[in-house]
């Protein structure tokens, strides 16, 4: 008898198991189901925000962050993929910083403004894309520097001299001054370095976050750009902690401890899209 009754049991604990399940399965497709429908409601409303915001030209000033890849996996590429309505003339030339040299953005700043002109390098794109930018046009300038500024130990600023361009700091903010002359109905966005790693021997031996080469910490030199847009009430866009790299994902998102994989890419274009639509949506831009 008691055999029996254990049989019983048993089957009873079994039924609950798998109404259990079942109706787990069913929440799951639940949630499915709702992540679904906000997922196509957010789509339509990101589809709406750029039909009423209209074509957007973006001017790129930047490092080798943006210009080591130029394909289809590159950051301009996978801004335009993110945003069609936006054509993006990318700029950026690799190794140069914000503060004074040969490339840099001071000196792009200049050129820009026919104050001197710049002898590119034979691998450079950004000396044609500049002469085929009618700059009147320009919606944005994305300022993009600081990892050769980081690596160069380069001062971030002069308290004597806010406009010192030999620093990080002062090398913004005369870049700006002269590229609102240059072109006047452009608005400014100052992105922050990105987070890198320092190997040896392929391991991972520093972090930007801790290690200073001489002028600061990486994050030092993102929390300076920072600083340089609230100071212009600039739209600011850190991608040293938002897209989420540290010591523990680092090989997913940088290729050589310091320039972005594919998907280190894809985060970094997938970031900047949704600070525009954001403040497309919250300034108003988009019932224009």
């Amino acid at each position: 008898m008691k055999k029996g009754t254990d049989g019983l049991q048993l089957n009873s604990f079994g039924k609950r198991i798998i109404s259990a399940v079942i109706l787990l399965a069913g929440c799951a497709v639940c949630v499915f189901v709702i992540l679904g429908i906000r997922g196509a409601a957010l789509k339509r409303e990101k589809q709406k925000v750029l039909r009423q915001r209209g074509e957007v030209e973006i001017l790129v000033l930047g490092d080798s962050i943006w210009d080591l890849e130029r394909g289809e996996t590159g950051i301009a590429a996978l801004l335009q993929e993110e945003l069609p309505n936006v054509t993006v003339y990318n700029c950026a030339v690799k190794g140069s910083r914000a503060a004074e040299d040969e490339y840099g953005l001071w000196a792009m700043a200049e050129h820009i403004a026919r104050r001197r002109k710049i002898s590119f390098p034979a691998d450079a794109a950004a000396g044609e894309i500049l002469g085929e930018i009618d700059f009147e046009n320009i919606d944005y300038i994305f300022i993009a520097y600081g990892l050769n500024d980081y690596f160069g130990a380069v001062k971030r600023k002069n308290p004597d001299d806010c406009y010192d361009v030999s620093t990080y700091e002062g090398a913004l903010c005369s870049a700006i001054e002269l590229l609102r002359e240059s072109c006047p109905g452009a608005e400014f966005v100052i992105l922050s370095p990105t987070y890198c790693q320092g190997y040896s021997y392929g391991q991972v031996v520093h972090e930007s976050t801790e290690y200073d080469y001489g002028g600061g910490t990486g994050a030092d030199y993102a929390a300076s750009a920072e600083r340089i847009a609230d100071a212009y009430g600039y739209l600011f866009i850190d991608n040293y902690r938002e897209l989420g790299i540290s010591i523990h994902n680092g090989a997913a998102y940088l290729e050589d401890a310091t320039h972005l994989t594919e998907k280190g890419r894809r985060a970094y274009a997938e970031n900047l899209a949704a600070h525009l639509v954001g403040t497309w949506q919250e300034g108003g831009d988009a019932d224009e």
